[in-house]
């Protein structure tokens, strides 16, 4: 007999739709924000790839606190599954997506506050940037529950569609991981060198979410969800490649210009597994997502490391001996990774089996504790908003809170500050780009930090690196004491050399010590997966 679905079902339902359409929408926005970062570095808080990012997360909440007001004082059922939060009475998975939303918006909060301390990003991965993609990540997780669980209740009654929502919540996460792993393929962070060794790091990372991810898809969704997902990976690559930069171009206005070097690379297509899914299909038959060893080879074969359009061709700029020991030592991790990962699919269906966990109104003294090291942990994270001081500081730059034209010897650059001003004891990263575009001049740029003391003058030299040919040139200038400092910004062009001087006012630490910050960053979700894993086995 078919189940007749109730409204309570309807809206979960169109809830389900929102929160997909709301992931895939807020990962094209994603993938759009790096390359307009790269391509034109605008800082602001509502550009439009942030909106992207952004928009969904108002019909999300308003869904959700709907459903959690209906549920704790007007539904008339008398079974309501879930546990309570005070009055309050939800399912394991609403719970799941406030912690993430919550999550997200902290992060956010957490992310001016870092750009005040310490500038502007210039890497992926940063203490804030670990919150708010913890916290889109849970509410991906929290999704696939409460799709798993409206399935287990529908039955025959749930759309043939439906499992379109699953994909492509799935697709989300995924690439949601690969976004965050890009950082280990940019220069500065794909080795991490151990007794001069330098082992690639994309590999583990990357083939890890794979490990997960494969063999979830066919948990959830048959025999062929696997393969369904490869084939989305593929697809949305291609479609990044093509509307990535055409997007980036049609959002810029009078405002907004191409740093020189532009268009850089796609880093957010470049980032995905481009070989996936034509060695799925060949090895598909030979059972690779039931066998650690083939997984593991599996997901090192098709990892984006070997692609040879980055900027960098990695394994030719480490040698052919640490790309074998990087091979070695990442089959090592990812095969003790296999048995780790298989409790994630269990886990995701004990969260959604419909008789699920409630707890009285009277907690446990382990659960308040629990409920007050959270509140503990969000009350001492400082809140500030360093967007706003970024767009009101006069000469705000592309991608920096300070920017200077400046002329050498007739040859005019920009200098552009990621910290400004610039804190003691930090390394504040500095960037020289050519006025129009003279890319060519330029042979070699450095800095000599100045500072006067009673005894005598310190000279501090940094020397900057081209990286990639675009005359862009980078350094990390260490100010290692506060106050008032002369910063020399040396050219060498055409075989003669000259600097012109940039007066610096450094200010003092910052209130927050970069330890700190990232052990705030990695508690904050270590916390979320360890508390939802406990909830999972009650």
């Amino acid at each position: 007999m078919e189940t007749k679905r109730s409204r309570e079902d309807n809206f979960l339902i169109a809830f389900l739709v929102v929160l997909c359409l709301y992931h895939m929408i807020a990962r094209f926005g994603l993938a759009v924000d790096f390359q307009w970062h790269t391509d034109i570095g605008r800082d602001e808080l509502f550009t439009p790839p942030h909106v992207m990012i952004l928009a969904g997360m108002i019909p999300t909440s308003i869904m959700l606190v709907s459903y959690i007001l209906w549920n704790s004082f007007i539904s008339k059922n008398p079974e309501k599954n879930g546990f309570f939060i005070g009055p309050f009475i939800a399912p394991t998975s609403l719970w799941m997506m406030a912690c993430g939303l919550i999550t997200l918006v902290v992060g956010g909060l957490y992310d001016d506050y870092w750009h005040i301390s310490y500038g502007v990003d210039t890497m992926i991965i940063t203490p804030p940037h670990i919150w708010t993609f913890a916290g889109g990540m849970l509410v991906e997780v929290a999704t696939l529950v409460l799709a798993l669980q409206m399935k287990n209740r529908l039955k025959d009654a749930i759309p043939k569609w439906f499992n379109l929502v699953i994909i492509g919540t799935l697709w989300a996460l995924l690439y949601h991981f690969h976004l965050a792993f890009a950082n280990f393929l940019e220069p500065r962070a794909w080795f991490i060198e151990i007794f001069n060794f330098k082992i690639m790091l994309h590999i583990i990372f990357a083939g890890a979410s794979l490990i997960v991810f494969l063999p979830l898809a066919d948990r959830l969704l048959g025999k062929n969800g696997a393969l369904a997902l490869c084939s989305l990976l593929l697809a949305s690559q291609i479609l990044l490649f093509v509307f990535v930069p055409i997007l980036v171009e049609s959002m810029m206005t009078s405002e907004h210009y191409f740093r020189p070097g532009s268009p850089h690379p796609i880093w957010a297509a470049q980032c995905l597994p481009w070989l996936l899914l034509p060695i799925f299909l060949v090895t598909k038959r030979y059972r690779v997502l039931q066998n650690p060893n083939r997984l593991v080879a599996l997901v090192i074969v098709v990892d984006a490391v070997w692609l040879p359009t980055l900027i960098d061709y990695i394994p030719a700029e480490i040698g052919l001996f640490n790309t074998i020991l990087s091979v070695v030592v990442s089959v090592i991790v990812l095969r003790g990774f296999v048995a780790f990962s298989q409790g994630f699919g269990a886990a995701i269906e004990r969260l959604s089996a419909n008789k699920m966990i409630t707890l009285s109104k009277k907690s446990s003294p382990s659960a308040k504790l629990s409920v007050v090291g959270v509140f503990l942990l969000l009350i001492i994270t400082p809140l500030a908003s360093g967007h706003v001081i970024h767009l009101s500081e006069e000469g705000e730059g592309l991608d920096a809170p300070k920017r200077f034209l400046i002329d050498v010897n007739e040859t005019y650059v920009w200098v552009e500050f990621m910290i400004w001003p610039p804190k003691a004891l930090i390394e504040t990263e500095v960037s020289i780009l050519p006025a129009n575009n003279e890319t060519t001049e330029i042979t070699n740029a450095w800095t000599v930090l100045v500072y006067p003391t009673e005894k005598d003058t310190v000279r501090m030299r940094t020397v900057f690196e081209d990286r990639n040919n675009h005359s862009i040139w980078n350094g990390q200038v260490k100010f290692p004491f506060s106050g008032n400092q002369t910063l020399e910004v040396w050219l060498d062009v055409d075989g003669q050399s000259s600097f012109t001087e940039i007066p610096v006012d450094v200010d003092s630490p910052p209130l927050l010590p970069v330890w700190l910050a990232w052990f705030l960053a990695i508690s904050w979700p270590t916390v979320m997966v360890l508390m939802w894993r406990n909830i999972s086995h009650k």
